[in-house]
């Protein structure tokens, strides 16, 4: 048996005793006592001698879990071109032309993160700034948000896109004035060039995903809920239960992909099963796209493009019929439904699933639930879906987010205050890698609604802040309640895992401002330690 005490700690114990304990004991891997020094010495069987680890007078949180990641993703962007912070199209070409200079002739040029509102050109990317500073090699690069991706003209030649090519379903090829391609695609048509991208060696994703999961760690993160399935099904759940047996302990819950959903009934797995290093998550579904990208489904059009309702990925009816096959399954469903049309689309499929087989104790989850209405917040309470929040969505997105749906929707988008007294249940994530994987940087964003430079000073539409209890439950209990493990994670009580993180100052007594400037220090799952900052 394995036993600790950690101890000089100022533990933050969630839920209704909210008062702060020293010292904590845990026997392998749960949390036995938390209380005084004494009274967790107290806790071990007669005779046994627990190791004891002086925390140097940290504050202790619950472990973090981030309620919707893409880890695998994340790990694989380790190697593409990093475009987060550029702020020109030349900057991208900069960039382009310095990776092409090391690369072998042919092989694929690939960069994430790019946003054309940053842009000093103020426009979209093209095939023609790609094939300029590319030498003809295959380039493709993928916006923010993931939604939108820019392709070179040989990309486009390799994936057989021309003028005559048809739009996908759920997806659209941009073109110019002549109807010729202009190298934007959209939802779907991602899919058509992505699909030629030769894929990482089983070997190669092994390595990214150890430092994605060994980065999670790092950042407080105890357990991840992950969309992920480049490795095809089972090849992922293996990819992800090798890199633990190697010792980077991060806790998985993986949210499947639709296309795995037949080969996930052909087994007997289903939500929740797997033990408490690797669960089975929900099946996770598409209703619509980006609201930067213009790609999000709304009822009526963007503001600032009269005309453009944005896209449903997946037609109302099939996404009606994959809910309800989840549904009788016995799985749960994630939805990505951003814009309000999105919203009452996927609510409706929910609904329609749980009036023809009522099943109660599944808990179905809306992802991003941007832009709502009150009626939409009703019907959500109603249904008992969790709503999977990001709050770093809101630094990035208030730079356009008022001008694409007007000031009359704004009132109740991005609108985690009220969704909360509307007893909506929330969850945070980062969705990683369109945000940083951070769930301190979520939680300043939550109390304070501004971006990483401090504005606006008051916040934006500063009446949805969340306090600062109501930030951290949605990155400990908030996760663990989406996911059916809120008996198991979530809060520091006995009977618990023992999963914590210490920060390197009291989050409770610097100033808001602060939250984003604080440090993990030590991050310890299963009562083990993970992660210490050297």
């Amino acid at each position: 048996m394995k036993a600790r005490v950690f101890t000089n700690g100022d533990f933050w114990v969630t839920g209704r005793d909210v008062r702060r304990r020293d010292s904590l004991a845990a026997l392998d891997g749960r949390i036995i006592r938390i209380g005084d020094y004494d009274e967790c010495l107290d806790a071990f069987p007669r005779g046994m001698k627990p190791d004891v680890i002086d925390l140097e007078g940290k504050t202790v949180l619950p472990g973090f879990t981030d309620s919707h990641i893409h880890l695998l993703s994340f790990g694989l962007t380790l190697q593409d071109i990093p475009l987060a912070d550029v702020n020109s199209i030349e900057a991208v070409k900069a960039r382009i032309r310095a990776r092409a200079a090391e690369m072998p002739e042919g092989r694929w040029i690939l960069g994430r993160g790019w946003d054309q509102e940053v842009f000093a050109e103020k426009r979209y990317l093209t095939r023609k700034d790609l094939d300029e500073a590319s030498g003809g090699r295959p380039v493709f690069l993928t916006r923010a948000c993931g939604h939108i991706a820019v392709a070179s003209t040989r990309a486009l030649e390799i994936a057989g896109i021309t003028r005559d090519a048809q739009d996908p379903p759920g997806g659209a090829i941009d073109r110019d004035a002549y109807g010729d391609p202009t190298g934007i695609l959209r939802e779907s048509a991602l899919e058509l060039v992505r699909s030629h991208i030769p894929p990482a060696s089983r070997e190669l994703m092994e390595h990214l995903l150890k430092q994605a999961m060994e980065h999670a760690l790092s950042k407080g993160i105890t357990t991840a809920h992950t969309n992920d399935g480049q490795a095809g099904f089972p090849g992922t759940m293996d990819l992800y239960r090798k890199v633990q047996e190697q010792g980077v302990p991060l806790r998985v819950y993986w949210d499947i992909p639709v296309e795995f959903m037949q080969d996930l009934f052909k087994t007997p797995l289903r939500t929740g099963d797997g033990d408490d290093y690797f669960r089975i998550g929900a099946i996770k579904l598409f209703a619509d796209g980006s609201l930067g990208g213009r790609t999000a489904a709304l009822e009526e059009p963007y503001s600032d493009d009269p005309g453009n309702r944005g896209i449903l990925v997946t037609p109302e009816q099939e996404l009606r019929e994959q809910v309800y096959l989840a549904h009788t399954h016995g799985m749960q469903v994630a939805v990505h439904a951003i814009g309000d049309r999105a919203a009452r689309v996927s609510l409706e499929a929910i609904s329609s699933a749980q009036s023809r087989l009522p099943v109660n104790h599944i808990r179905h989850r809306l992802v991003h639930v941007q832009i709502l209405s009150p009626h939409i917040m009703s019907e959500m309470r109603r249904a008992k879906v969790v709503a999977d929040i990001q709050p770093k969505f809101i630094s990035t997105d208030m730079r356009w987010a008022l001008e694409r749906v007007g000031p009359t929707r704004m009132r109740s988008s991005y609108s985690w205050r009220t969704m909360r007294r509307a007893g909506i249940p929330l969850a945070g994530g980062s969705d990683c890698p369109v945000e940083p994987l951070d769930p301190l940087l979520g939680i300043y964003c939550a109390v304070t609604r501004k971006d990483v430079e401090g504005n606006p000073p008051l916040g934006f539409f500063p009446n949805e802040k969340l306090t600062l209890d109501e930030a951290v439950r949605l990155f400990t209990m908030g996760g663990a309640y989406g996911a059916h493990e809120e008996h198991r994670k979530g809060s520091l009580v006995p009977g618990k895992l023992c999963d914590f993180v210490a920060l390197s100052e009291d989050i409770a007594s610097v100033s808001p401002d602060d939250i984003k400037d604080l440090e993990v220090v030590l991050t310890v799952v299963g009562g083990e330690i993970a992660y210490r900052k050297t």
